[in-house]
C-alpha cells in the first residue's frame, strides 16, 4: 500500500530533535519543582491541620521550593559524575 501523494513526511533533523530535546528537559524541571512544592506544603498543611498551628505550611513551601531547586540545579547544570 502506497502513501497518498500529497501527504508530505516532515523529516527529523538535528534542529529538531535537539528542540524535542530542550522541551523535554523543561517539563521535567517544571515537574521536578511543582513535585517539591506540593509534597512539603502538603506536609506542611498536615503537619498545621495535626497540631492547630498556621506556620507550617508556609515553610513547607519554603523548603520544598528551596530542595526542589537544589535537585533541579544538581540534576541538569551539576557536576557529570
Amino acid at each position: 500500500m502506497t502513501p497518498p501523494e500529497n501527504s508530505v513526511a516532515t523529516p527529523i533533523t538535528p534542529e529538531s530533535e535537539q528542540a524535542l530535546v530542550d522541551s523535554n528537559t523543561g517539563m521535567k524541571i517544571f515537574a521536578e519543582m511543582l513535585a517539591g512544592v506540593l509534597l512539603y506544603g502538603g506536609l506542611g498543611y498536615l503537619g498545621d491541620k495535626l497540631l492547630h498551628t498556621s506556620f507550617l505550611v508556609v515553610i513547607g513551601l519554603l523548603l520544598g521550593l528551596g530542595l526542589s531547586m537544589y535537585l533541579v540545579f544538581r540534576r541538569f547544570w551539576g557536576a557529570k559524575a
